[in-house]
């Protein structure tokens, strides 16, 4: 009986939060979709303009080369023996369930797995995958917060660039508290009583294996540089999907806002980020009297082009799973 029971909840515990988060993306759609209208939503797909779709195609697939670059220098300043061509994949294999399942967390444990997998390390997966997206957020947050400063006086309200700056502020922190062992130490300090021993000694492996990136700051500036450029142009993919749907919108705005909304968007919550990155968008750049619809859509547009250039990565997966099972019979085979 106890047994029955513990399956049951083992079983909830496994579907009850995924579903939880796919009712919010449908739920919000559907709202978003009452709101603005199915009609005048499909009417905005009518007149695509398949160059600039060319173009944030190529865009974000440009972006996706020069973040797995990104992440194989993280890799080889470790020690990882891996060849470039391995990372990429790996990489895609993660952006693919980045775009499928619930929020970024779940494409960066594929990630995490593959490395552990071929090098044995877990130390390295983990604290790599972790410093690369810690690098993007930051990178993320520092060109908001530029164009932002930048475009200050045609912004209609400041309160923008106030969460975007104690958002920077947040990244900032993160990074000193991880290359300042006297100030992780106190922040280990404060919540070590809430922290069970088992994990408290993993986080602490963690940490010093993120730490032990501090003396590379030639590297970590270089890093900083390309996570800029890997970011700037996930921006212009979706500036290029809004000039697909002849979407009039200043480029500058896309900088400030577009950044906001990614944060949000990789927030475990719902499937892919669906419905929360429309609805945030169509709260951002309502502030530019951009009407609902025309964000919506083109919003929807740059999910489907983030999505495309990730197939790459699921049918990588699917033939390493093919691979699998035929060596597995061939094993079985052999064994008979």
């Amino acid at each position: 009986m106890n047994g029955q029971q513990s399956s049951r909840a083992s079983l909830g515990r496994r579907w009850g939060v995924p579903l939880v988060k796919v009712a919010v993306s449908i739920l919000l759609i559907t709202w978003l979709l009452h709101r603005i209208g199915l009609e005048n939503m499909v009417h905005q797909f009518s007149g695509l303009r398949w160059v600039w779709l060319a173009v944030s195609l190529a865009t974000i697939v440009c972006s996706n080369v020069l973040g797995a670059m990104q992440w194989y220098l993280l890799l080889q300043r470790y020690g990882a023996r891996l060849r470039w061509w391995q990372v990429l994949s790996y990489y895609h294999v993660g952006l693919f369930f980045n775009n499928f399942l619930l929020g970024y967390i779940s494409g960066d444990a594929f990630r995490v797995y593959d490395i552990n997998k071929t090098t044995g390390d877990l130390t390295s997966a983990v604290s790599t995958v972790f410093l690369d997206r810690l690098l993007g957020f930051f990178a993320l947050t520092t060109l908001a917060m530029a164009m932002g400063l930048y475009w200050i006086q045609s912004l209609a309200s400041r309160q923008m660039l106030y969460l975007i700056a104690v958002i920077l502020a947040g990244w900032i922190l993160a990074l000193v508290v991880l290359f300042d062992e006297k100030t992780a130490r106190r922040a280990f300090g404060l919540v070590r009583w809430m922290i069970p021993t088992a994990f408290y000694s993993k986080l602490k492996q963690l940490y010093f294996g993120i730490h032990s990136f501090r003396k590379q700051r030639r590297l970590l500036v270089g890093l900083f540089g390309l996570s800029m450029v890997v970011q700037a142009l996930r921006i212009l993919t979706h500036y290029g999907a809004a000039r697909a749907l002849s979407a009039q919108v200043d480029l500058v705005l896309f900088f400030i806002f577009i950044p906001v909304v990614a944060l949000l968007s990789s927030l475990p919550i719902s499937l892919g980020g669906i419905g929360v990155r429309e609805q945030s968008a169509v709260v951002l750049f309502g502030q530019a009297a951009i009407p609902p619809v025309k964000v919506t859509a083109f919003e929807l547009l740059a999910y489907l082009v983030g999505v495309a250039s990730s197939v790459p990565g699921g049918l990588i997966f699917m033939l390493r799973r093919e691979k699998k099972t035929r060596s597995s019979k061939r094993a079985i085979d052999k064994a008979a």
